[in-house]
């Protein structure tokens, strides 16, 4: 095919091959250089043998490149394009835009292409470069969500004025049977995508997310598309580790005396009345005793794993022990020894106490600690501390080793990880089993069961050990600014101690006594 040819040159193609003759021995290589811009299509391959062509005598046909098409498509790597290159104007070859777009059609289709084909439009043949093609990339699932019951905030109510009222407390909430105790709205599996080549390219799906809940108590069941967890039976609600569960609540309408004897119960347990002089009460959840005149001279009251609330506060005879996993809420402490995991909340005073707990807490507008030792590894907050007989009080705040601490987070996170494959392992097994059921003897049925006992022993301790590594990370971070609030007055003979430092009330004071540059602001 001849491209062109003058007096001085000849330029023909060959298989896509471009070969050039010198026709005339004046003409020069600087003669071809403006010459060879009207042919885009035309490409040198070699200038070497450009150069023989024109320093050598006039010869006869010399390859010196090639001829590119029309039009040149490529596909990316990803195969998510397909992009158009035109070497040349293509309404040199074609009188409109359907004429265009179906020779384009035709040559990406025989490329393969079969997917998202855009169309080329006429006013825009300005571009060399044009996009003719785009795969739909795949759209990710949405991820599970999750809703809980909400159990209502038992902490004591806070007037305008800044003090508590522990009068109405919601402090124990019942659940009945078959109440809804939260939802799972599964995570969807995502749209799939497509590339220009038109291979389904697959979604990835959504992060799924595990409902936590007692199989023992909360039962699951799947209504209009969502997972939906409800009560077995009429208790209270737990949500201890972040697992909910229903616990057995014990209604006691007397008093804890002669005719009940010492009561420990699994679940928790409400008093109508009080815990008379030597008598115990034990409860792996919430304790709470609602007589108005508190508690005197009781022996023991304790929860192992829940909160503690004595409606009319205590007087312990320095006889009286209070403990709890969680909080501790009382009217008032007299000779009492107390211990939280949590808080310790007092309404109004605390008289030759011992009160241990993350943090002690005192009405800030009239809460008054006098006498006893109080300790505490965050805070304490009180109105007064002391009294005007320089009766000895002590405020305690033991700060943590934050090497040993993080050192803990650490154990308890690798052993989570060991104990969450156990459970995988453990959790394979049963799908495994769980068909076979029917054709198994005595010994393999009560082997089955055990299994299935240590996958819930497991992942009660993954849930225990999740709860202590949050506990121990709030702990990191409050650690550096432990304090200690005396809003109105510290009395001389009130004994300030953070950490390693330690101080005695000289004058009668008031402030926030916290480390600064490692000594004390007293």
């Amino acid at each position: 095919m001849e491209i062109y040819k003058d007096h001085n040159l000849a330029i023909i193609s060959e298989n896509q091959i471009v070969f050039l003759k010198k026709l005339n021995e004046e003409v020069t290589i600087k003669d071809f250089e403006p010459l060879i811009k009207d042919f885009p299509r035309v490409k040198i391959k070699s200038f070497l043998e450009l150069k023989k062509v024109f320093d050598s005598p006039m010869s006869d046909f010399v390859e010196v490149g090639v001829l590119l098409p029309e039009m040149d498509i490529s596909i990316s790597k990803d195969y998510m394009s397909a992009n158009l290159l035109f070497h040349e104007d293509p309404r040199l070859s074609v009188t409109s835009e359907d004429e265009l777009n179906d020779k384009i059609t035709r040559i990406a289709k025989e490329m393969g292409i079969e997917f998202g084909l855009k169309r080329v439009l006429w006013t825009e043949l300005e571009k060399k470069k044009h996009i003719i093609a785009e795969g739909k990339k795949p759209q990710e699932g949405a991820d599970a969500k999750i809703t809980y019951f909400q159990n209502p905030i038992k902490k004591p109510k806070i007037s305008e004025n800044g003090r508590a009222d522990f009068s109405d407390m919601s402090f124990i909430y019942e659940i009945e049977k078959d109440d809804w105790l939260g939802e799972k709205i599964p995570c969807s599996s995502g749209e799939k995508g497509m590339d220009v080549l038109g291979k389904e390219i697959p979604a990835k799906a959504g992060k799924d997310l595990v409902l936590k809940y007692n199989p023992t108590s909360v039962y699951e069941s799947e209504e209009n598309g969502k997972i939906i967890i409800r009560a077995k039976n009429r208790g209270v609600l737990d949500d201890a580790n972040g697992m909910i569960s229903i616990l057995n609540h014990l209604n006691i309408g007397t008093d804890i005396g002669v005719e009940t004897g010492n009561v420990e119960f699994n679940g928790s347990i409400t008093v109508k009345g009080t815990v008379l002089p030597g008598f115990s009460i034990r409860a792996t959840g919430d304790i709470s005793i609602e007589a108005s005149d508190g508690v005197s001279g009781a022996k023991l009251i304790e929860s192992t794993q829940g909160d503690v609330y004595i409606r009319g506060g205590v007087f312990g005879h320095a006889k009286t022990q209070i403990k709890a996993g969680g909080n501790v809420y009382v009217r008032h402490a007299n000779e009492a020894n107390i211990e939280a995991e949590e808080e310790i909340c007092i309404e109004t005073y605390s008289i030759g106490s011992h009160l241990r707990g993350r943090i002690v807490r005192l009405d800030e507008q009239k809460g008054k600690i006098i006498g006893g030792m109080v300790e505490a590894k965050s805070a304490i907050f009180t109105s007064v501390a002391g009294n005007s007989h320089e009766r000895k009080t002590e405020l305690i705040i033991h700060a943590i080793d934050q090497k040993e601490k993080m050192g803990e987070i650490q154990f308890k996170a690798a052993k989570i990880k060991e104990l969450e494959k156990e459970v995988a392992d453990l959790e394979k097994k049963i799908v495994q089993l769980e068909s076979f059921i029917s054709k198994m003897n005595q010994q393999q049925k009560e082997s089955f069961e055990d299994t299935k006992f240590q996958f819930e022993i497991k992942k009660s301790s993954i849930f225990q050990l999740n709860h202590e590594i949050q506990q121990n990370l709030k702990q990191l971070k409050e650690a550096g600014d432990e304090k200690i609030v005396v809003t109105k007055d510290a009395f001389e003979g009130t004994i300030i101690k953070i950490g390693k430092r330690s101080t005695m009330i000289k004058t009668k004071t008031n402030g926030k006594f916290k480390l600064e540059d490692g000594e004390l602001n007293v």
